[in-house]
């Protein structure tokens, strides 16, 4: 008995933990040369580590756009595994400014209301627990259903194109206004936020660097710039300096479906700066 206690226990601290991973796209470099092999790396944790391997058939969509080119779907053969890391080997085009996107199917996830309190923190979503509390719903558990889209820009050799630009339809996705490739340190990046195709007014957008990202020791993000999206869907950020950046942000929204108290949809975008 006191054995499939602790195995529930242990499912449900895995459950709670597998929940708050935020995903991106990495790799060791950005900058790419022409018509080479080169590996991707999908990280399901944080923006320094990934912690779950995310399993080939939750991927939906996964989009690749070379320079110039229309966007292709990689082969499952070329995906492996490896140090809790999804890996995806593709061989780059011709000169220019690259997309990779990856759209998650969704998935439900049930909490009690502690561990959603702890799940609203690390994204956060505090305004979900001042609603809940207001409510009286703050005590009662939450299903959550729940999908995430990612995209990462690459840069091959020296030309840069107007790929970056690429909209890749997914119900939440950041558009850059400008090629990030074409930033200095001092430069301003202005980026958009689509839902469903649309631009999204007053939603909060956090972005970082290299190792300039976490959470605090009560489970809130901590994050270079926190900012809300204007009526445009408009969040502008200063770049501060060099090494791997990354936008994200969570949608999440009252459910009207039978199996789940509340929809969140999240995107995070990832590219360098030399």
């Amino acid at each position: 008995m006191k054995q499939k206690i602790l195995l529930s226990l242990i499912a449900f601290i895995s459950l709670v933990v597998l929940s708050s991973h935020d995903l991106y796209i990495k790799l060791k470099s950005f900058y790419l040369e022409p018509n080479t092999k080169t590996l991707i790396y999908v990280y399901n944790g944080t923006f320094g580590k990934s912690e779950a391997i995310l399993a080939r058939d939750r991927m939906i969509d996964v989009s690749l756009i070379n320079p110039g080119e229309k966007a292709v779907h990689p082969d499952k053969s070329l995906w492996f595994e490896k140090n809790n890391q999804t890996v995806l080997k593709i061989t780059t085009g011709k000169v220019g400014t690259g997309v990779l996107g990856i759209s998650t199917l969704p998935r439900i996830n049930e909490f009690t209301a502690e561990s959603f309190a702890s799940n609203m923190k690390h994204e956060g979503l505090l305004d979900v627990l001042v609603e809940r509390e207001k409510s009286g719903e703050d005590l009662k558990p939450a299903r959550k259903k729940y999908s995430k889209h990612v995209k990462a820009i690459f840069q091959v050799g020296n030309k840069q194109t107007d790929d970056y630009k690429t909209v890749l339809g997914y119900p939440i996705e950041f558009i850059p206004m400008s090629n990030p490739y074409a930033l200095k340190i001092g430069d301003e990046l202005v980026m958009k936020l689509l839902i469903d195709g649309e631009p999204v007014a007053g939603e909060m957008v956090y972005a970082s660097y290299n190792d300039q990202y976490g959470h605090e020791k009560d489970g809130t993000p901590r994050d270079a710039y926190k900012v809300l999206t204007n009526s445009d869907g408009i969040v502008t950020v200063k770049i501060v300096t060099s090494g791997h950046w990354y936008f994200r942000t969570v949608n999440l929204e009252k459910s009207t479906l039978k199996d789940a108290d509340y929809v969140s949809i999240s995107a995070a975008l990832t590219f360098e700066v030399k």
